[in-house]
């Protein structure tokens, strides 16, 4: 397995100008601006172009963003419905609604491909990414973002819950947290790297994303947001509107983010990471 990854960090200045891009996308939904606002700030250190692959594609409208000028993308969704969506937005020349680990495309036909946050929620990794592999042209790259174990780790709602002595709605909490974002895969970025030598695919560059104090607000945000009510639906559902009814709320969220990446001492210890590897032969 590989050994001494070259890591990138990122700058402050880099991850708001992220937030800033993709408040645009999701100015009223703060767990998924704050997350998405690193990961754009790391793809904004790689490039793909050509033929590219969108494995787990959903609607295209983060691809969109971060890719405004590819214009010949296959997209990748098990989900019927994302699929759909996906073929509606027009970023996609075709979506196969598909699992991951059997891509019904030739081999070597992609110069690049992508993955954004979706390969922690496969089952078949190992799988997954042999077909990638098998997918791309000799010494084409893979873009993707991951989640790390610290995402299990770190998770601050159920942690508070226990302490206040309710063990049972705490592991309640935990379960559904992990059951709505059906985390297969939370692995240590050691771990992570190996799974990509495995399939062939030669790791160039690791960005730590979110380290300790954005992961504690990000997951607690996250957790509650996606806390299920007892009339159905989640939390989110209620908290959406209040945030939305008040248009300074992005302009107030973005100064909150800058004074969490403030507090922030050690930015390689992270919740998530995002790769840039090639296809070795």
């Amino acid at each position: 397995m590989q050994t001494n990854v070259p890591t990138k960090i990122l700058t402050s200045d880099e991850i708001l100008q992220g937030y800033d891009a993709v408040a645009a996308l999701y100015p009223y939904t703060p767990p998924l601006s704050h997350w998405r606002a690193w990961e754009y700030a790391a793809y904004r250190h790689h490039s793909i172009d050509g033929r590219i692959l969108d494995v787990g594609c959903g609607d295209g409208r983060y691809f969109k963003l971060i890719w405004p000028e590819a214009d010949n993308v296959v997209g990748v969704d098990m989900d019927p419905a994302a699929a759909d969506r996906g073929r509606a937005s027009g970023v996609y020349r075709t979506v196969h609604t598909v699992a991951a680990d059997r891509i019904p495309e030739p081999n070597s036909t992609f110069d690049n491909a992508f993955a954004n946050c979706s390969l922690e929620h496969m089952d078949n990794i190992d799988g997954v990414l042999r077909e990638i592999a098998r997918c791309l042209k000799p010494g084409g790259t893979l873009s993707c973002s991951v989640v790390t174990n610290r995402f299990v780790e770190w998770s601050l709602l159920p942690a508070m819950v226990s302490e206040a002595g309710f063990e049972q709605a705490a592991q309640k909490l935990q379960s559904d947290f992990m059951a709505y974002h059906h985390l297969a895969n939370p692995l240590r970025v050691d771990a992570w790297v190996g799974a990509f030598n495995r399939a062939g695919l030669f790791v160039e560059e690791h960005i730590p994303i979110l380290p300790r104090f954005n992961s504690s607000i990000w997951v607690l945000m996250d957790s509650l947001w996606h806390v299920q009510k007892k009339s159905g639906g989640e939390f989110g559902d209620v908290i959406h509107p209040i945030l939305a009814s008040n248009p300074k709320f992005p302009v107030a969220f973005r100064k909150i983010f800058e004074g969490l990446l403030e507090m922030e001492v050690d930015w390689s210890d992270c919740t998530g990471a995002v790769f840039n590897v090639r296809r070795t032969i």
